[in-house]
């Protein structure tokens, strides 16, 4: 079980002033400085770091509901726990992070239990256990930490927080059981999950709003619907797993708030893999994600990825000639550029080769340049090739898994691009030499 868990907010900010009544506002007195910033870390993707002044001393301020957090001094760390309105002053002697550190603020009994509990998760050879047993071992090791947590009376400090921790103790517990077949299996090699481990593992599939924010319940959401919207299927690859993930819950969930905001983010890490070929899951998710903050940020992820369109300037590449000298768009600018990107093992591509030698004679002398950019990881396959006498145009390695290729969004070959003059891409999906077009495509271009 982690020990700790980051809640996602839809907005956490920080600045070095407090704008509202309901903004978090942290105070930092460091003595004996041996580092001069101090971060906040809410998730890998918000990382709020802190100049301190020659004092030790700082101010920040975030914007949020409730936050779990880390916060680090050099490589040392302690949780911390933030809610709106928040007034916190934290000290410590940077010679003696671990027992000097004061936190001082409503939440400061919550903050002390979060640094002085670690709960017992369950361990792999613990699943060599049956379903039931392990059941009841996750409802023992639940009861055993709600006990814990209970005993601590944060209910009358902070009754809010109390009931997120509960969930959150619950369901780091939970997740387990979606381990379980993974996890017995290595134990019992026949072992396939029946009905038997379906509807229990559905038992607990519950809608709870309240937690929509808490992570380790998202997830524990996300992987049980996998598994559930699997049942009596071989599902492989991420994007399928998605689709499965995003029909199970579309299908099943009744509460459209918490459906949509786990529909966002099951189709925000698909496009994080990429965005080609996702027309099943872009049909789940226009049909029933309406809410327009949740479709502003899967916008804004997506067109992060779709920076390869008719328009723009084109995204740019380094790679080597035959003889080491290394190239990027720039060094082609002036011209039209017509990129074929290939490779020495892809027979597609080799049966394009003659077209392309034919097309580029009959542009010849024309405001165009023919570039062949090389997917090879076998740099000597590619240098015979290229000293064979067979290519055309300009031939550059720009080898395997590049950045340009991610940026275009190029999962097959031969792939065609069309840039002009200026590196603005006229067609990211440009016609193949083998086109009857592609002679009459070239040649209306303007000033060619």
């Amino acid at each position: 079980m982690r020990n700790f868990i980051f809640i996602i907010l839809l907005s956490v900010v920080c600045s070095c002033s407090q704008q509202n009544n309901d903004d978090i506002v942290v105070d930092f007195n460091v003595q004996n400085m041996t580092y001069s910033k101090i971060a906040i870390v809410v998730s890998p993707e918000m990382i709020k770091e802190t100049d301190l002044d020659k004092h030790g001393k700082a101010s920040c301020t975030l914007q949020g509901n409730m936050i779990y957090a880390r916060l680090f001094y050099g490589e040392e760390a302690k949780n911390v726990f933030f809610q709106k309105g928040d007034r916190v002053t934290i000290s410590f002697d940077a010679n003696n992070f671990k027992d000097s550190m004061k936190f001082e603020g409503k939440n400061t009994p919550v903050i002390e239990y979060l640094n002085s509990i670690t709960y017992n998760p369950i361990i792999p050879p613990e699943y060599e256990r049956s379903l039931k047993e392990i059941v009841s071992l996750v409802n023992e090791k639940t009861d055993e930490a709600a006990n814990l947590l209970k005993a601590r009376k944060l209910e009358a400090v902070n009754p809010e927080f109390a009931k997120l921790e509960e969930g959150r103790i619950k369901y780091s517990y939970l997740i387990s059981l979606v381990m379980y077949p993974m996890g017995h299996i290595m134990f019992d090699t026949t072992y396939r999950p029946n009905e038997e481990y379906y509807s229990t593992l559905e038992k607990y599939v519950q809608e709870d709003e309240s937690l929509i924010d808490l992570d380790i319940y998202r997830e524990f959401i996300i992987e049980a619907a996998l598994v559930l919207g699997s049942k009596d299927k071989e599902i492989s690859g991420i994007y399928n797993k998605n689709v499965a993930r995003m029909k199970y819950i579309a299908q099943h969930f009744k509460n459209d708030k918490l459906k949509q905001s786990l529909l966002n983010e099951i189709a925000i890490r698909q496009i994080k893999n990429g965005i080609n070929h996702i027309t099943e899951l872009e049909n789940i998710y226009n049909t029933y994600v309406t809410d327009p903050t949740l479709r502003t940020a899967y916008k804004t992820e997506y067109d992060k990825r779709n920076i390869a369109v008719t328009g723009k300037l084109s995204p740019d590449f380094q790679a080597k000639d035959i003889n080491g000298k290394t190239y990027s768009l720039k060094d082609f600018k002036g011209k039209y550029l017509y990129i074929d990107m290939w490779a020495t093992w892809c027979g597609p591509c080799k049966r394009e080769m003659p077209y392309l030698i034919e097309l580029e004679k009959k542009m010849e002398g024309k405001n165009i340049t023919f570039l062949g950019l090389s997917t090879d990881e076998d740099k000597a396959a590619w240098e015979e090739t290229v000293k064979s006498g067979e290519l055309s145009g300009v031939q550059l390695l720009l080898g395997r898994g590049s950045q340009f290729q991610r940026d275009y969004n190029i999962d097959g070959i031969p792939h065609f691009i069309l840039i002009d003059p200026d590196g603005k891409i006229i067609n990211p999906k440009a016609v193949r030499p083998s086109s009857p077009d592609a002679e009459k495509i070239l040649n209306a271009l303007p000033d060619i």
